[in-house]
């Protein structure tokens, strides 16, 4: 048996802020994929890929277990899934802006902006419905037709998966108060809850659905900044502009959207853009023009500047 995990990190116990960064995410989410894998491969599983959104401590983890790495493509969700893998489960995971208010750290793909040119999504929708990072996980994997059958994450992601996966197991990391608050789960409880909602879960891989999408397929984009929406339509084949800040185009296919979708930069030269497979810049997420983000001086470089402290560089 063939299992995918795909590993965020804003999503896991004890996180609630860019400003920690990411140093406990790390910690705390490799606990729990260490506990997972161990106890999927002690019960029937020979192999597992873990697609990094992040960095983890690989050294960490059993020598069975492959990651997938990547400058993100057009499918960065779901990159090597066509080898053939029974179902896809998800860690870390987050609520998605545009949904309830109280979810901690709530993005979709680009969280919320540091800079003018990190202009952050406001609101995705796919077909009239508001989908975030669990949908669009799960709205690829069922191009394979691979079932999502395990979640953890915020309570409020934990939500949006059981209503858009009927019979899907999930385990709360948090629970989300406001954007930069939770209440946490002891990370070893999470961990431990996890691997045996993991081992339960193989029994369900024939019992959940994969989540496909009907053509044709509309999207809707709303962006922080008028300037991104700009970028969007100058870049994505046949977009409209339904308002300042808001795109829209309809696709034949979910396959057609998938590969239009993008890139988190556009491509700086001829060998990137060839290896990311880009014939032109492209995309809902790819960021254009010079880049001026700067993480929190929580990152170990001096030199950069503490966006919280400066308006998130809407100044």
């Amino acid at each position: 048996m063939k299992v995918y995990i795909v590993s965020d990190l804003e999503g896991v116990a004890c996180v609630f802020s860019r400003r920690e960064g990411y140093v406990n995410a790390m910690e705390y989410g490799t606990m729990e994929l260490v506990a997972i894998c161990e106890k999927l491969l002690a019960n029937g599983v020979d192999e597992i890929l873990i697609n990094c959104f992040h960095i983890m401590q690989y050294h960490s983890f059993p020598k069975q277990v492959r990651f997938f790495h990547s400058e993100p493509t057009h499918d960065f969700f779901t990159p090597c899934l066509e080898e053939g893998f029974d179902a896809v489960m998800i860690t870390g995971m987050h609520a998605m802006s545009g949904g309830v208010d109280k979810g901690c750290w709530r993005h979709t793909v680009l969280p919320p902006p540091m800079s003018r040119a990190y202009s952050s999504i406001e609101e995705m929708r796919i077909n009239g419905k508001p989908v975030g990072e669990t949908a669009l996980i799960a709205m690829f994997a069922g191009l394979h037709k691979v079932p999502v059958v395990f979640l953890s994450g915020d309570y409020w992601a934990c939500e949006e998966a059981k209503a858009l996966i009927p019979g899907i197991l999930t385990v709360e990391t948090k629970k989300g108060m406001s954007f930069y608050s939770a209440v946490s789960r002891h990370p070893q409880a999470v961990a431990e809850e996890s691997a045996e909602k993991t081992y339960n879960a193989l029994k369900c891989i024939n019992k959940i659905d994969p989540v496909l999408v009907k053509s044709p397929v509309k999207v809707e984009v709303v962006y922080t900044f008028a300037e991104r929406a700009a970028d969007a339509i100058a870049t994505i084949k046949n977009a409209i502009r339904i308002d300042e800040r808001t795109i829209g185009v309809e696709y034949k296919s979910f396959v057609e959207f998938k590969n239009n979708f993008g890139c988190m930069r556009a491509p700086e030269d001829i060998l990137h853009q060839k290896d990311a497979g880009f014939e032109r810049v492209t995309g809902f997420i790819t960021r254009t023009g010079r880049e001026p983000y700067r993480p929190s001086p929580t990152y170990p470089y001096t030199e950069q500047e503490d966006f919280a402290l400066s308006g998130w560089g809407n100044k």
